[in-house]
């Protein structure tokens, strides 16, 4: 059970002037739903949301003070250019779930009741924002929510009774008095190393996913091997050897400002031996699981730095992710997206290094066990960011057309595109073992095929194709590939 805290004003609301309160959707013991529109720059007190935000957190003006436990409460957002929601229909998507927890909430009459969510939500003040709200059912005193009326044509639409939910018959052109929270919208494909342990070019080698990347690419994995078995594709493996790791050519200069380290691991012993998982060879900084961090944890610790635990780690999967910020000089631990410790340092200053490795340090003891999805940024995400990140498969981008220093690719593949969500361009990466006639096509939700990117003949290497959506609407997309005899699809999402 989730509880949420409140006594705080949004940084940006459509009103907090409404006098009439209402029951729907959080004063309905049996479970209620409420969908609404609020139009192009609607929150716009105490000034208009600019561009380029992303909402992290939202706000219900109520009318009642009390308490509740809720079922499974959830919140769907999307964005469209429709000025009014249809009579007796719920808008029909696509949405984006960004928050739905059991969750526990208070409330004072008259004050904003904030829900922090899950994900965060890009908006776009241009295009009218559409929420569904639902819950299935409290116990506590309920709270009822202030509305403004906002003519013409229909800004809510409510469900008749509780989960699942049915639209009732009519809607009005009442809209609720909300907030939000914002923050920069963010790219979160690193900018120094990311390892998927994927489309890589050989047995051996590994490919730094990251824009524009350090170090060598793509680098040798030795003694460990890649297998299936990580966090959304194959993996990186090791058996707690010596020598072992990838020696990735970056000389760790991260200097006195903020940086973000993140790894995805799974299947590790759980007691007190030692097993590095990265550090800069030459001892200023490294992470690793037991040992000195007691049986299943693990540490971060180096030159300056105050130890940071991340405990019951072991056997996983889990996602560690350590962030930097030189603003609060405090390094933060993160499981699975969610703060587990915090330490605050002297202000850090790692020097420049000779070299770093991952999945080992030095020529100790490396991983055992599995790593997938290892990200290094110069940046400290925020913990939103890290909450919405953490379980996110991030496309790699591959090198265009052929290159003489990297192997033909081994299979077949066809990798998610980057970025996604996007909006209007996004890349699509692909490999050839063999050369072939290539077709590779978008279709809508239902269907419909509505792009041919490529329908001709290519030699043997690693492609990427930049796809410009720019004359299709929101919404989710697939794009399929097809050559000799190999067929894949995946799932896109386009937001204007």
């Amino acid at each position: 059970m989730v509880s949420l805290t409140f006594a705080q004003t949004p940084q940006y609301y459509n009103f907090n002037n409404g006098t009439s309160a209402n029951s729907f959707p959080f004063n309905m013991a049996a479970g209620k739903a409420v969908n609404t529109l609020f139009l192009p720059g609607a929150f716009n007190q105490p000034a208009p949301l600019p561009s380029g935000y992303q909402i992290t957190a939202v706000y219900f003006r109520c009318g009642t003070t009390g308490t509740r436990s809720f079922t499974n409460l959830h919140i769907l957002m999307a964005q469209d250019t429709i000025t009014s929601l249809t009579m007796g229909t719920f808008y029909p998507g696509p949405y984006d779930t960004v928050f739905a927890k059991d969750t526990s909430t208070s409330s004072t009459s008259g004050g904003w009741m904030k829900i922090q969510l899950s994900k965060p939500f890009v908006y776009d003040p241009n295009k009218s924002l559409i929420t569904f709200v639902g819950q299935c059912g409290y116990t506590g005193t309920g709270t009822t929510v202030y509305n403004t009326t906002v003519s013409p044509n229909y800004k809510r639409i409510w469900s008749v009774g509780g989960c699942p939910f049915t639209p009732y018959s009519g809607g009005d052109a009442s809209t609720v008095n909300f907030g939000v929270d914002v923050e920069p919208a963010v790219n979160y494909t690193p900018e120094v190393i990311y390892y998927k342990f994927e489309n890589n070019p050989a047995a051996n080698l590994v490919l730094n996913c990251a824009n524009p990347g350090a170090g060598v690419n793509p680098a040798t994995v030795l003694v460990h091997t890649l297998g299936p078995g990580g966090q959304f594709d194959s993996c990186m493996i090791g058996t707690g050897a010596t020598n072992s790791g990838i020696a990735t050519g970056w000389a760790t200069n991260l200097g006195s400002g903020s940086w973000t380290i993140s790894m995805w691991l799974d299947s590790l012993p759980n007691n007190t031996s030692l097993y590095y998982l990265w550090g800069e060879t030459t001892g200023s900084f490294r992470c690793f699981l037991g040992g000195a961090a007691g049986a299943g944890n693990v540490i971060l610790r180096g030159t300056g730095i105050t130890d940071v635990v991340v405990s019951a780690v072991a056997p996983g999967p889990t996602a560690v992710t350590y962030v930097y910020d030189s603003a609060t000089a405090t390094i933060y631990g993160y499981k699975n997206g969610v703060l587990a410790n915090s330490v605050v340092q002297t202000p850090l200053n790692l020097a420049t290094g000779t070299g770093f490795k991952v999945g080992a340090y030095s020529t100790s003891a490396g991983l055992n066990g599995k790593m997938d999805e290892f990200r290094v940024y110069k940046r400290a995400l925020s913990a939103t960011q890290v909450a919405a990140s953490w379980n996110m498969d991030i496309a790699c981008g591959l090198v265009t057309g052929m290159s003489k220093n990297i192997p033909l690719p081994e299979t077949y593949m066809l990798c998610q595109n980057y970025p996604n969500p996007f909006n209007p361009t996004t890349k699509i990466g692909f490999a050839l073992p063999r050369s072939g006639f290539v077709t590779l096509k978008v279709y809508d939700i239902l269907g419909k095929e509505v792009a041919t990117l490529i329908n001709e003949y290519k030699t043997a290497g690693n492609y990427i194709y930049e796809f410009n959506a720019s004359n299709l609407s929101t919404g989710i997309y697939f794009y399929t590939l097809n050559v000799n005899g190999f067929t894949d699809t995946k799932k896109m999402l386009l937001i204007k």
